[in-house]
């Protein structure tokens, strides 16, 4: 078994984050699909990252094209096919939930989160087609995956899949039924964030 990371940290005496940093949240967009509010989306991963306690993370997130990420797919994941959205952790040694306490107060060089990167045509196919798709008895009610149900603006849907990408930053999973547990306990409580800075902002 792996050694946690906090534990191997604090065992060289090193402690957690220092909480007033404030980390950057990089958005490069360099699609031209869907128009996007970089501004508003960034506020609202702000909000999410405070959520998460990791608002002392940098943050990046690519809004690119199917060919990028299809490419991304195949390359780190053998997957010869886009998909919405791909999750590069820095800290991918960590147990989940605990990089906010794992890091270096002083380098900053490891406050860093990791990546996001999203297809957007990709993300509006998926809507385009589960507007056509009535919703099913076993359904799941809970997460992104049951948020995102009754979402078909691509720019409303971007923040919940945010949320699904910064869990696996944070290294929760799906893989398995008490895994998925966890992680959806995580989405929920990120989405109620996001709904109260989305209702502030109405």
């Amino acid at each position: 078994a792996r050694r946690g990371v906090v534990q191997r940290l604090r065992a060289a005496g090193i402690g957690a984050a220092p909480l007033d940093r404030v980390g950057t949240i990089l958005i490069e967009n360099d699609q031209r699909a869907v128009s996007i509010d970089e501004g508003r989306l960034e506020r609202y991963v702000s909000a999410l990252l405070e959520a998460a306690r990791c608002r002392h993370f940098d943050v990046g997130i690519l809004l690119t094209t199917d060919d990028a990420v299809r490419e991304l797919n195949m390359r780190y994941r053998g997957i010869d096919a886009p998909t919405d959205i791909l999750s590069f952790p820095f800290h991918d040694e960590a147990e989940p939930g605990e990089v906010p306490d794992a890091v270096p107060t002083d380098d900053e060089d490891l406050l860093n989160l990791g990546d996001l990167i999203v297809s957007v045509p990709y993300v509006s196919r998926v809507c385009e087609a589960d507007a056509r798709r009535p919703r099913g008895a076993d359904d799941d009610d809970r997460g992104v995956s049951a948020a995102m149900a009754d979402v078909f603006d691509v720019e409303a849907r971007l923040p919940l899949l945010i949320i699904h990408g910064l869990c696996h930053l944070m290294n929760y999973d799906h893989e398995t039924e008490e895994d998925y547990e966890v992680m959806v306990r995580l989405e929920d409580r990120l989405i109620a964030r996001l709904r109260e800075v989305q209702a502030a902002e109405a």
